[in-house]
């Protein structure tokens, strides 16, 4: 075993035993990054839209924004609303540099796939984070959810995952600072592949509002030789 090959065997061993084994939010012993006390603090997004994971009142086919408009997804999966704790956890992770707060809900949603028994294709693709963010934070979350998601998920899957580039080509700010409008805007030129990607993706995301910015980088992905896009985020903003 080379030095690197123990270094990294031995982070993991660390890494295992001091916050595996512990709830992120509260601390407490527990098997897994978080709790069920703490999981009475999430809302679960049960009823929704089939296509977009618009929460409804009723299980729908589909709602009334994707039966009008155009959507170059299949499927967005979002487990788990964007409000009260699961705000405050990617929010702290996003703008208080603290990632850590992001693996309670990226074990839910593999879990969420495993239970639900849902297919996932094995070529994945990552939203890119703008230059901008990446400077003030430090790090990427959707690269972070890609590799969390590969640990958790890839013992289960046939194929081996594999990861497909995508790019900026055209910088802007923050989506959370837009209006809605102006997110709208986002379309295939802003973002661009490094060859032709594979007829099956899957694309990840952490929050999903409109969906302009999964649907930019998806239309992108089929112009780029993709077919279908199947669509991951931690979290879908209430209606």
């Amino acid at each position: 075993m080379t030095l690197k090959k123990l270094s990294t065997k031995l982070n993991r061993v660390v890494y295992n035993r001091l916050f595996r084994n512990q709830c992120y939010v509260c601390n407490i012993s527990n098997e897994g990054t978080i709790c069920k006390s703490c999981q009475t603090f999430l809302t679960f997004n049960t009823t929704h839209c089939q296509r977009c994971a618009r929460p409804t009142q009723t299980s729908l086919t589909l709602c009334g924004e994707c039966q009008t408009s155009q959507m170059h997804i299949d499927r967005i999966i979002a487990p788990i609303l964007y409000e009260g704790l699961c705000r405050s956890l990617i929010r702290k992770a996003k703008f208080e540099q603290r990632p850590h707060f992001l693996y309670p809900l990226i074990e839910l949603l593999a879990l969420h796939i495993m239970k639900h028994n849902i297919e996932l294709p094995s070529d994945w693709c990552i939203v890119p984070t703008s230059k901008a963010s990446l400077k003030t934070r430090g790090f990427c979350q959707t690269n972070l959810m890609f590799k969390q998601l590969k640990y958790h998920l890839e013992p289960h899957q046939f194929t081996p995952i594999k990861f497909v580039p995508l790019h900026r080509t055209i910088q802007v700010s923050a989506q959370h600072t837009r209006s809605k409008q102006d997110r709208h805007k986002l379309n295939s030129r802003f973002f661009a592949t490094d060859n032709t990607v594979p007829r099956h993706i899957l694309l990840i995301d952490d929050v999903v509002t409109t969906g302009s910015t999964l649907n930019a980088c998806a239309e992108r992905l089929i112009k780029s030789g993709a077919e279908r896009i199947t669509a991951i985020t931690l979290a879908r903003t209430p209606a």
